[in-house]
């Protein structure tokens, strides 16, 4: 199952590794690029030597395209946007904030920009920015969210631009995949279906509250109205609603997050952060990124034959 994602990128499968902050590192965005799908070095707040050293690693473990993750929230942005043209990284995913002062240097360095939007708003202007394509991301995802759902924010964003629109949040199998090509969308991002591969950094135990997910376990924190992110409920996610209820500042309720990220990540799932999102529940089992990239095209396929014999 080829899309134009895949003649637009150079990959062989329609599938992009979200980025994950302080986990998606090079080793393992070369890992995805292996298996036929796109993966992705998280930037995060990273100083550019440390990101030109992950896209170093990278190449030297994939001779596959790969992508690196911009956040505009980091103050050295433009300067990691630097590191990506040195370098001559085909691809980048770009998040969190206003990219107008990135996009065109990029554009016109010959990279490849994805520009992930929360609306269909957005989309039009990353558009007239120059964006190679949309990725649009519902709030099922995990990490930082905005306020729409992926479906309806997929097909009104496929409606508003004339660039090809890739689909994140709340996917994480063939059977999500399908639904998104139905809706208009050329393929699709997963972060939390990556997050259980056998290779990917973090904590087996981190992995595991994924795998042992329920249907209702996700939560959101952050201020309502502010930005907000989705974790898996643990005693973190209990504490910091009991701060905000007590009336904390959102000093206070910033400080009480610092350094969730990190505990989660090497295996204190009781007081860190866990994002993961909402489509974790049908994720059963921890598997080789290769076994998963290879599971989902073969359960879209199957869903797809399978709609043929009865719909005709």
């Amino acid at each position: 199952m080829r899309t134009e994602l895949c003649d637009l990128l150079g990959i062989e499968y329609p599938i992009i590794q979200g980025a994950m902050a302080h986990i998606t590192d090079g080793k393992f965005a070369a890992t995805v690029s292996n298996t036929g799908a796109l993966g992705v070095i998280q930037s995060g707040f990273d100083y550019p030597d440390v990101v030109r050293e992950q896209i170093r690693i990278a190449k030297a473990n994939t001779d596959k395209p790969f992508a690196v993750n911009l956040i505009m929230e980091s103050e050295v942005v433009e300067e990691i946007a630097q590191v990506v043209i040195d370098e001559k990284v085909p691809i980048v995913t770009i998040s969190a904030g206003n990219p107008a002062k990135i996009v065109p240097p990029l554009v016109e360095a010959g990279v490849k920009v994805l520009c992930l939007v929360p609306h269909a708003r957005a989309a039009k202007k990353m558009q007239d920015l120059g964006a190679t394509a949309i990725i649009a991301e519902g709030m099922e995802s995990g990490g930082h969210i905005g306020s729409m759902t992926t479906l309806p924010m997929v097909r009104q964003i496929v409606e508003a631009v004339d660039i090809p629109v890739i689909a994140a949040g709340g996917i994480a199998d063939g059977n999500g995949l399908l639904s998104m090509l139905a809706l208009g969308a050329v393929g699709v991002q997963m972060g939390t279906a990556f997050l259980v591969a056998n290779e990917c950094p973090v904590a087996q135990e981190y992995k595991d509250l994924v795998v042992e997910a329920k249907d209702d376990a996700t939560i959101l924190t952050g201020e309502p109205g502010g930005k907000q992110v989705r974790c898996i409920k643990n005693r973190f996610t209990r504490g910091y609603w009991r701060l905000y209820n007590s009336g904390a500042s959102s000093a206070a309720l910033d400080a009480f997050c610092t350094g969730s990220i990190g505990r989660a990540k090497n295996g204190d799932v009781v007081n860190g952060a866990a994002s993961a999102g909402m489509i974790s529940a049908i994720i059963k089992e921890c598997k080789p990124a290769q076994q998963i990239v290879d599971d989902i095209m073969a359960e879209a396929d199957a869903a797809y034959a399978k709609m043929k014999e009865i719909y005709g």
